[in-house]
């Protein structure tokens, strides 16, 4: 009962890292590194990189955020969410 109870937790606590404080640690180092293409950072020169990882942070926030709608929205209207492979699809219930 106590490895079911503690198995939970783990995961409860997991997800509340990734979403809870990993997505604005992920929007913050992008706008770092809009700082660093733009030559901001002390110490540091522009480096036409940052733009670079900077628009991939975002989309991965933007990815995180439209998946949480979606997966809002369809459960309103009868659907679910489910993984077929890399491609999140929508399936009835």
């Amino acid at each position: 009962m106590w490895l079911a109870a503690l198995d939970g937790a783990w995961r409860v606590l997991l997800a509340g890292l990734l979403l809870g404080s990993g997505l604005p640690i992920l929007f913050a180092l992008g706008v770092k590194s809009i700082a660093w293409a733009n030559g901001d950072l002390p110490d540091r020169g522009a480096n036409p990189a940052g733009k670079v990882i900077a628009g991939l942070l975002f989309a991965v926030v933007l990815l995180a955020v439209l998946l949480g709608i979606g997966y809002i929205v369809a459960h309103g209207f009868g659907y679910t969410l489910s993984w077929n492979g890399w491609l999140p699809g929508f399936t009835h219930k």
